[in-house]
């Protein structure tokens, strides 16, 4: 699948509103040895669109490892649960 195109300015944007962090490992930019992806919180692959309101700012270890998974196993009950989104969950709330 080719990647769809992600403006400049909107990938400046998802980088400021991100905070130039990672939204999974919370992982600043400075601290990156490589660019951050703007990546899918919906995979293209699972009908998630290249809008505004579906990206967000990753680092390449956490992309990698999301791909395109929406669901996790929950280790504890077994359900497949989905996985956190950057943009509706509190990271510190989810993690605790």
């Amino acid at each position: 699948m080719a990647r769809p195109y992600i403006p400049k300015a909107l990938r400046e944007k998802i980088a400021a509103t991100a905070g130039h962090r990672c939204g999974y490992c919370l992982t600043p930019q400075a601290y990156t040895a490589m660019p951050m992806h703007v990546e899918h919180i919906i995979p293209q692959a699972a009908g998630g669109p290249s809008t505004e309101e579906n990206l967000w700012l990753a680092c390449p270890l956490c992309n990698g490892h999301k791909g395109t998974q929406t669901h996790g196993t929950d280790p504890e009950s077994g359900e497949q649960i989905p996985l956190f989104n950057p943009r509706r969950q509190d990271w510190h709330e989810h993690f605790r």
